[in-house]
């Protein structure tokens, strides 16, 4: 499968914590090898997808508000845009939009990404009402959250995908094979080793991620090629005993301060004989 010549990469308009902008360079070559559909059961920010831009794709997550935000952007781009121009960057209007609950779409889709893009580090979490409780961040210059550019780039590589909001299990059901399924789960280990490991952990569970690992061979199994990226830890690497890993370094991107980010490793981990 080879990107669009026309469709150029595109950037993502979203942050998200565990994003894999990063790690694009390595991934975009192989999923440009299916011979079907681009499968992201985990979308978050869309990193990947964005920079692959295949031809034929099924998006989808479990989160409602991100996923109806990709909706409406791919509807009504122009009309978000317009939105995010009502807001600014102030103490005041942070936690009065946070505290809103807009009725349109394009309002919810305005809000969440204003959130998102002025929010701590880009985090998504609420409270257990289900509201989001993130603190505004801290930023050296006015982030930019109109983003209008990006939010017209995305809707244009976003017409030719299905987008949807389910369970990742529901999701790969549609699997076919020859498809290629790009896993990136909300990052768990067995024993929580710290903060960030520790919220994802009640957003994404150790049994979840056993499933995942069961998902992930009856999708091999099924004739799909299988792509995954998850925490280095050796309870996850027992549970791919069969699959290919790699463990790449990266520097954390959560963190309260930028000096305090330190070098990390992942694992990527594949069903096929990669280049490398």
């Amino acid at each position: 499968m080879k990107q669009d010549p026309e469709r150029q990469v595109v950037i993502p308009f979203l942050k998200w914590a565990g994003g894999k902008q990063w790690l694009t360079p390595k991934l975009k070559p192989l999923v440009e090898r299916t011979k079907g559909r681009y499968i992201e059961p985990f979308l978050g920010g869309g990193s990947v997808f964005f920079a692959t831009l295949p031809g034929k794709a099924l998006l989808s997550d479990c989160n409602p508000e991100l996923i109806d935000t990709y909706q409406t952007v791919r509807k009504e781009a122009t009309r978000v845009i317009a939105r995010l121009r009502r807001f600014s960057f102030t103490k005041d209007c942070y936690y009065r939009v946070r505290q809103s609950k807009p009725k349109s779409p394009v309002g919810r889709a305005a809000r969440f990404i204003f959130l998102n893009r002025t929010c701590w580090n880009g985090l998504y979490r609420v409270n257990r009402e289900g509201a989001f409780n993130v603190p505004m961040g801290s930023f050296d210059a006015t982030p930019d959250f109109q983003v209008a550019e990006r939010l017209i780039a995305a809707q244009r590589a976003l017409q030719s995908a299905t987008i949807l909001c389910q369970d990742f299990e529901d999701a790969i059901q549609r699997a076919k094979p020859g498809d290629t399924v790009y896993l990136d789960p909300p990052y768990t280990v067995a024993h929580k080793n710290n903060g960030f490991l520790r919220y994802n952990e009640l957003v994404f569970s150790w049994y979840d991620q056993q499933r995942l690992a069961l998902a992930a061979r009856a999708l091999r199994e099924r004739g799909c090629m299988v792509i995954l990226s998850n925490v280095d830890h050796p309870g996850i690497a027992d549970l791919y005993k069969g699959f290919r890993i790699k463990k790449l370094e990266r520097r954390s991107l959560v963190a309260g301060e930028t000096t305090k980010r330190r070098l990390i490793t992942e694992l990527l981990i594949t069903s096929f004989l990669t280049d490398e």
